[in-house]
């Protein structure tokens, strides 16, 4: 508070997008400082205790996503992907205000919505999972909830009695859009002493660069297990088949409840 005070900045809300250079995309999203870092060329700017009454706005046109109060934003670009340093990911983290669990899953609720009614669409890496409608998509094969919980429907309301088994596993969601992939996280951190503590995240990242990303990071670690003898490509491989045998199973019980499978665009 103090910070954003001492610039004499009269802020009306954080905005960001994705793309364009880190440092012009700081200098006009509203804060008045950011914590800057370059390791290797990874270069993030972060600044944390947000005051709670400024909104922060994701702001591309027919995508705008707005969050309330945010604890921490952070902008990150990578000199090795782009020399120009454009914003390749920016992560959200809603500041602890959510002090039962129906407030938790209301604002979940409410995030959800503005997604929906966005030109965003739903989002899975199809060698591993399925998209599925309804209850179902909160299910493992065995037809109870899943550990955590990935692709859920985001047209699907959480039954309460569900959300209190799912909160602490994990819940996630995920969209696509305009180039984008959008990621909702949610996890209930209760404690010993029964009181709910969420950590809510969300997460911005340019497709294309988090697929090549994950993509060399897994050939590194298939790579390294193998030179150790550990199968790691070979494992790699049965897991994928695995997934998808489950996968099978997954949409099979699905139509049998009445559920339906997505087909991703």
């Amino acid at each position: 508070m103090l910070l954003f005070q001492s610039q004499g900045q009269g802020a009306q809300d954080i905005k960001f997008d994705l793309g364009k250079n880190i440092t012009e995309t700081a200098r006009n999203s509203g804060v008045p400082k950011f914590q800057t870092r370059n390791v290797a060329g990874l270069v993030s700017y972060a600044v944390d205790s947000i005051p709670s009454q400024l909104p922060v706005r994701y702001v591309r046109p027919g995508y705008e996503i707005t969050w309330q109060p945010v604890f921490a934003l952070t902008l990150y670009a990578d000199k090795d992907v782009d020399a120009s340093l454009p914003v390749q990911s920016v992560d959200l983290q809603l500041a602890r205000h959510l002090k039962t669990h129906e407030a938790a899953k209301a604002f979940v609720e409410q995030t959800i919505a503005q997604f929906m009614r966005g030109k965003w669409h739903r989002y899975h890496e199809p060698e591993w999972t399925t998209l599925l409608t309804g209850r179902s998509s909160t299910l493992d094969e065995s037809g109870h909830l899943a550990n955590p919980l990935r692709n859920v429907d985001p047209a699907y309301q959480i039954p309460m009695e569900d959300w209190l088994v799912a909160a602490p596993r994990g819940i996630i969601w995920q969209w696509a859009g305009d180039g984008v992939l959008a990621t909702l996280t949610v996890a209930d951190m209760t404690g010993s002493n029964g009181s709910p503590a969420y950590d809510v995240d969300l997460e911005f990242d340019v497709l294309a660069v988090k697929l090549k990303r994950d993509a060399d990071n897994e050939a590194q670690r298939r790579k390294e297990g193998d030179a150790k003898g550990w199968n790691s490509t070979a494992r790699y491989e049965a897991d994928k088949k695995a997934a998808q045998v489950r996968n099978r199973v997954l949409e099979e019980n699905a139509v049998k409840r009445g559920d339906a499978v997505v087909k991703a665009p």
